[in-house]
């Protein structure tokens, strides 16, 4: 029964557009985005901060805007998550100084409760 309805639930998403075709004016990465990329996953950034897709009122409220599938289908690997402590950082750019993000990677608490 329970791989009878996954299969049921995720099939179809091989073959939906929302799943499959990228969305208007995506573009790949710049090398330098690609080794910011790399750090990002060998730092662990993702444990915290996937972008998984959560679209609950208090998580928007909170996170803002969340990721969809079609803006990631040319990440490999995916860094969709099932834990999303943090932001989803594909919205947050900009929104933080320098000095805020050094006092973020010494002890995120310090600047965020």
């Amino acid at each position: 029964m329970i791989s009878g309805g996954g299969l049921a639930e995720i099939v179809p998403l091989f073959f939906s557009n929302s799943t499959t075709k990228p969305i208007e004016g995506l573009r790949t990465y710049s090398a330098l985005e690609l080794e910011g990329r790399d750090i990002y996953i060998r730092e662990g950034c993702n444990v915290c901060h996937s972008q998984m897709i959560r679209p609950f009122r208090a998580e928007t409220e909170r996170y803002g805007h969340y990721s969809t599938a079609n803006e990631h289908v040319w990440e490999h690997p995916f860094l969709w998550g099932s834990k999303r402590t943090g932001p989803d950082l594909a919205r947050v750019g900009g929104r933080y100084s320098d000095d805020w993000h050094r006092a973020h990677l010494y002890n995120p608490r310090d600047v965020v409760p």
